[in-house]
């Protein structure tokens, strides 16, 4: 193979693939599966067909690899379509599925038929979240005691005036804290036990939630604690300091992210990490060391989309995100929604 001709189901996040996937030399885009104005624009810019129906792509089209950016629901049924049809590598937008047993079914049915399955948790491919992970193998933090996580930002009024949006389906527990709690998980990459979780609808009054606050507990040991609003004017969050959205001010942003350590602790993402001098001037009374660590930003889904036609090419064989992986952080989302809808504490299996 070489050139991987990629084939895209879905016109929103599906066209911000598009535009990585077509400066990609080793990328070939030859078709679109979607409908309305929006696919119809797509398919003009990038000068590939459109197909209203991705079984008709599937079809008619030859393609080594498909990346999938359907509504949630739709990913198991997209996912055997290409299966059946001898696809053997999915990028397969986060998360996973709608619910932990289409992401299990999914999970199989890739691995039955030998296909490479890479979940688009896209943050795993950040610069950032890569040298996190370095700098923590490197044992400087020690043994991590706990993770304080953050996402509270205020959207814009007009975002809430879809109806969808307004219900708990559309809330920003599945719409944001997914990206966060996968943060979680790809940081720390232990295993989750249980969750206690309580959420709000004060700030809007919609069915969804606008507020939630979370604790996490590692079958390690280490505990996480999580807060999210989208209806709080505030620069804690990860978009903002990491420059992860260009129509955001990102001056103000500030840390998401703290982990605590039995060496140091670690402002993250910008890579602050405090410690004591040496075992002779250790404690409180002592003055902290501060350094901060400088990382070079890249765009996190341009590597993914490198990531994943590397993995189609034979240059890489690990996806960054198994689907295994995908699952593990459905799986957290669910028991924090299931914990703050029942007031008790979930065990995750």
């Amino acid at each position: 193979m070489n050139k991987v001709r990629l084939a895209i189901f879905g016109a929103n996040q599906g066209a911000r693939i598009g535009h990585r996937a077509v400066l990609n030399p080793a990328c070939d885009f030859v078709a679109l599966a979607g409908f309305g104005q929006q696919a119809e624009d797509a398919a003009k810019e990038f000068d590939v067909p459109l197909y209203a129906d991705y079984t008709d792509l599937l079809a008619q089209v030859d393609v080594d690899a498909v990346a999938i950016a359907l509504p949630n629901q739709l990913h198991l049924p997209a996912t055997k379509a290409c299966v059946d049809a001898g696809v053997k590598y999915i990028l397969l937008e986060k998360p996973i599925a709608s619910t932990p047993e289409d992401g299990q079914e999914i999970i199989d049915i890739c691995k039955e038929a030998g296909t490479t399955l890479l979940i688009g948790h896209h943050r795993r491919s950040a610069n950032l979240f890569l040298a996190l992970k370095d700098f923590l193998a490197s044992g400087r933090l020690g043994d991590i005691v706990s993770v304080q996580s953050y996402y509270a930002i205020c959207k814009n009024p007009g975002y809430w005036d879809d109806e969808w949006r307004q219900v708990p389906s559309g809330g920003p527990l599945l719409v944001n804290a997914i990206h966060d709690i996968d943060d979680l998980n790809n940081v720390l990459d232990m295993t989750p036990t249980r969750v206690y979780a309580a959420k709000r609808s004060t700030i809007r009054g919609n069915e969804s939630e606008d507020s939630c606050s979370a604790l996490i507990e590692f079958a390690e040991g280490p505990t996480a604690t999580y807060f999210l609003s989208d209806g709080t004017p505030s620069p804690w969050n990860y978009d903002l300091l990491a420059h992860a959205d260009e129509r955001m001010c990102w001056e103000d942003g500030q840390d998401s992210m703290h982990i605590f350590g039995t060496k140091g602790s670690i402002g993250f993402p910008s890579f602050t990490f405090y410690t004591y001098p040496d075992e002779e001037h250790w404690g409180w009374f002592q003055p902290l060391t501060q350094e901060r660590i400088e990382v070079e930003l890249n765009d996190p889904m341009q590597s993914e989309v490198d990531h994943f036609i590397d993995l189609c090419l034979g240059r890489e064989t690990v996806p960054r995100c198994t689907g295994e992986q995908g699952l593990k952080t459905l799986k957290m989302v669910n028991a924090i929604i299931e914990s703050a809808n029942t007031h008790q504490v979930v065990e995750i299996a």
